[in-house]
């Protein structure tokens, strides 16, 4: 990782958008430049901005990172909902010779629970008798659900559980070899994610709450440094 900081671009300027120019100030990063719909990207100008940081919305990500790509510029993805357009994209960033790294969870807790819930996934091959279901709260304007994050938990899940199969969001088709994923939306929420195993003997949760989404930003720009000056296509990980 470069000692020098890069220079950031914010692609969305909502509650996400905000969250992170405050904490990039307080932790040294300059913000050379702030991109939503009154000041959209020109791929034709000039920026200072060494990465850029994107927080929009799942119809408009694809196009940012294309005219983000044309700057030759490096971008963090935080935008979830765009997953089934990932092979274009990872084409996008190929192409451009630039250098991207996308998450559907920045926070370094959730990174955690990843590690935790691949671990314990193991560990239930060898006993085999519990059921389980992701349950995801976020506040009531997320445009995605499940969540990226809650999708992901799911995935590591599949990965090293080998009962279980596939994941299902309607309760009726639940059988055996499913993971269910129950989503809610609720007010302010910043994200809560559980993990219920249950079996007949006893019932075990696995669970994360943020508390701000400062913690997501920290993830952000963290990640940022990451990507500074590299190339190719990365999921950010601990």
């Amino acid at each position: 990782m470069s000692t020098i900081k890069p220079k950031i671009a914010l692609v969305g300027y909502g509650k996400m958008g905000k969250e992170v120019e405050r904490t990039a100030v307080e932790m040294g990063f300059t913000i050379t430049d702030i991109f939503e719909i009154n000041n959209p990207i020109n791929p034709e100008n000039q920026y200072e901005f060494d990465v850029a940081i994107e927080f929009t919305t799942p119809e408009s990500v694809v196009q940012n990172i294309e005219k983000i790509s044309l700057l030759k510029k490096n971008i963090v993805v935080g935008t979830t909902g765009w997953y089934d357009r990932l092979d274009q994209v990872r084409e996008i960033v190929e192409k451009s010779g630039i250098g991207l790294i996308y998450s559907p969870n920045f926070s370094v807790g959730i990174q955690i629970i990843l590690k935790i819930i691949e671990e314990v996934s193991k560990i239930l091959n060898q006993i085999n008798n519990y059921d389980i279901i992701i349950e995801e709260t976020h506040h009531r304007k997320k445009k995605d659900a499940p969540s990226g994050t809650a999708l992901k938990i799911a995935e590591k899940i599949l990965q090293n559980f080998k009962n279980k199969e596939r994941i299902v969001t309607n309760p009726m088709e639940l059988d055996s070899k499913s993971i269910q994923i129950a989503s809610l939306r609720l007010g302010e929420v910043y994200g809560i994610h559980r993990v219920i195993l249950d079996s007949e003997f006893d019932t075990l949760e696995i669970s994360h709450t943020a508390k701000t989404r400062k913690g997501f930003a920290i993830g952000a720009l963290l990640a940022a440094e990451f990507i500074f000056e590299k190339q190719g296509f990365y999921e950010f990980t601990l």
